[in-house]
């Protein structure tokens, strides 16, 4: 296996490995924009479910209701404050997903870039080699070319056999 189908195996891996990781953090936003929805939904639903209830008291309130309430009120908010803690996790594991991608796209990156420097490096050398075989033949041709006169034939040095 030659150097450069070798080094189109780690490329290929590594656009795999990247592509993975453009795939996971698409995940990892949608899973932060939904825990982020809930929690403002939440938060929306406390706050209406509030105000209804305090028009009630107003109106009419008795200790038990208000017991109910509370203990409700209580409950909500936990349950806000755990779908703020899920939204905190999914913004973490979202800026994970983030750093992975970076760190993929850079391989990819540095694969590409070790690819191209060893083509202008295989380059280089066709060309050396095509000049050194350049430069041979017209070696040659000098050389053989030294009892010969002008025109590169034997008459026309004047030396007639």
């Amino acid at each position: 296996m030659s150097a450069n189908s070798s080094l189109l195996v780690v490329l290929e891996s590594a656009e795999k490995a990247r592509d993975e990781a453009v795939a996971e953090l698409e995940g990892g936003k949608r899973a932060y924009e939904a825990a982020r929805q809930q929690a403002q939904s939440l938060f929306d639903w406390r706050s209406e479910y509030q105000k209804r209830w305090q028009s009630q008291f107003r109106q009419v309130g008795g200790m038990e209701i208000m017991r109910c309430y509370q203990d409700f009120m209580q409950r909500l908010a936990e349950a806000i404050s755990d779908q703020d803690k899920r939204v905190e996790q999914a913004r973490l594991y979202m800026e994970r997903c983030k750093a992975l991608l970076i760190e993929r796209e850079r391989k990819v990156a540095a694969v590409a870039q070790l690819m191209d420097r060893r083509l202008v490096e295989l380059q280089a050398k066709q060309n050396r080699q095509d000049q050194k075989a350049t430069d041979e033949i017209a070696s040659r041709a000098g050389r053989s070319g030294l009892g010969l006169g002008a025109g590169g034939s034997p008459l026309a040095s004047g030396s007639i056999g």
